[in-house]
């Protein structure tokens, strides 16, 4: 966010732009800070993957089934401060560069004639593109044109131009000039456009973009955050179903495929790979499937012996294949929520009817935590391409690919790629890691 604000606040600057390597360099501390606290590194070394959180945890929002809405409020927020950024870099040219070293000034051009006029058009805009000759207003003391000598005459200079009606000759634009430099040619377009050239802010044609742009993340915050995930244990729980309730120890850990019930008649999704607790209990087992952004293995281990009640609330009309929303609530009132497939007795066990109200001290019951998410097996390439789209923009913001266009193409094209890329890596080797718990299994 400081980030894109020090670009809409002053758009176009020097390199190397330190407010942005500044921003740069607080982000980089946060994923350090973060990297060593999801990873359970500590200064005295690795802590427990499941310990009890402190009295009055269980006011906290168990964020693992935001997964989704929230990686795509990142994808969709992640292009608005590299949109800018692109916008900067390209506006900020040699040519610019060279007008404000010489005393640049913005005033009115008169264009003494066309030599041409092209339209052009595409979903949601349209424009003329025309090459002209304007003539500059020379003061005296100003110099002339072409020698740098002092002089009253009215330069003429070529230079392009975009409008919403092609361009006369007569006709009086805004543009930006060195008067004591007018080798640096002239460039035209609106007022607030070219004062974003010499330090302003963003000009309305960016700000209108990140608006439009802006609507996505934005409806993808509304989604994450419209309703308190899960702030009650049993949210989403006991629904419409026949509650049931099942005794069970931790075993192993695990994984299996997960097939979501259909929503409003929509079809189910599935299957998803998803890792899972065994558990056991006095008849046969059952899985409690997780969110796929959880490692089951430093769950089961610190966990394993524990025992508990399982809850769930198949439907009459829900297929053995569904997996529901499910509870597991520990002896020593911890719990954690996930899903179970409903299954086919006995190879399932259907578990016993709650016919009792749930136990008053079940309000005072909360989440197991913290969890270990830093997954050397599943994250590590992902890593090495969100290093790189991080690395690119450093090298964007310290002025590589100033004046050289392929350099400064391929340090956005990995910025922009690289989070997509690491994510789709990271789910690929997540599924492979699962699918090695399953043959374990």
């Amino acid at each position: 966010m400081a980030f894109l604000i020090c670009l809409l606040l002053r758009k176009v600057a020097p390199y190397p732009r330190w407010d942005l390597l500044g921003c740069l360099a607080v982000c980089a501390a946060a994923m350090l800070a973060w990297w060593r606290s999801a990873s359970g590194r500590t200064g005295s070394g690795w802590k427990a993957s499941a310990r009890p959180v402190p009295e009055g945890g269980r006011r906290i929002r168990w964020w693992p089934e935001r997964r989704v809405p929230l990686i795509l409020l990142v994808l969709t927020a992640w292009p608005l401060p590299l949109f800018l950024l692109f916008s900067s870099v390209a506006d900020g040219s040699p040519q610019v560069a060279a007008i404000r070293a010489h005393s640049p000034r913005l005033s009115d051009v008169t264009i003494v004639q066309v030599h041409h006029s092209y339209l052009k058009k595409g979903k949601g805009y349209s424009y003329y593109e025309s090459a002209v000759t304007v003539t500059i207003p020379v003061r005296d003391g100003d110099g002339d044109a072409a020698t740098g000598r002092p002089g009253k005459g009215a330069p003429r200079l070529k230079s392009t131009m975009r409008s919403p009606q092609p361009p006369h000759p007569g006709d009086s634009f805004p543009g930006l000039y060195a008067p004591s430099d007018l080798t640096a040619g002239v460039i035209l377009d609106t007022r607030a456009q070219l004062r974003s050239l010499l330090g302003g802010r963003a000009g309305p044609q960016d700000l209108v973009m990140l608006g439009v742009w802006g609507i996505f993340p934005l409806a993808c915050a509304g989604t994450a955050f419209r309703r308190r995930a899960a702030a009650l244990p049993w949210d989403g729980v006991f629904s419409d179903g026949e509650p049931r309730m099942l005794r069970v120890r931790v075993v192993a850990a695990g994984a299996g495929d997960r097939f979501g019930r259909p929503i409003s008649g929509s079809k189910s999704y599935g299957p998803l790979l998803s890792p899972a607790l065994r558990l056991i209990s006095s008849s046969e087992s059952r899985d409690l499937l997780l969110e796929r952004c959880l490692d089951p293995i430093p769950l089961a281990e610190a966990l394993m012996g524990a025992e508990g009640r399982l809850y769930w609330a198949p439907k009459p009309e829900d297929r053995p294949e569904y997996s529901v929303p499910a509870l597991l609530v520990l002896d020593d009132g911890r719990y954690i929520r996930g899903t179970t497939t409903i299954g086919t007795p006995p190879h399932a066990p259907a578990g016993e009817p709650v016919t009792e109200p749930l136990p008053e001290n079940l309000q005072a019951i909360r989440p197991v935590g913290p969890y270990l998410l830093w997954q050397p097996q599943v994250h590590r390439p992902g890593l090495v391409c969100f290093t790189a789209a991080f690395l690119a923009v450093t090298l964007l913001v310290s002025g590589a690919g100033y004046g050289n266009g392929s350099l400064r193409l391929a340090c956005f094209l990995v910025a922009g790629a690289g989070p997509i890329v690491g994510l789709a890596l990271i789910n690929r080797w997540r599924t492979h890691y699962l699918r090695q718990l399953v043959r374990q299994a």
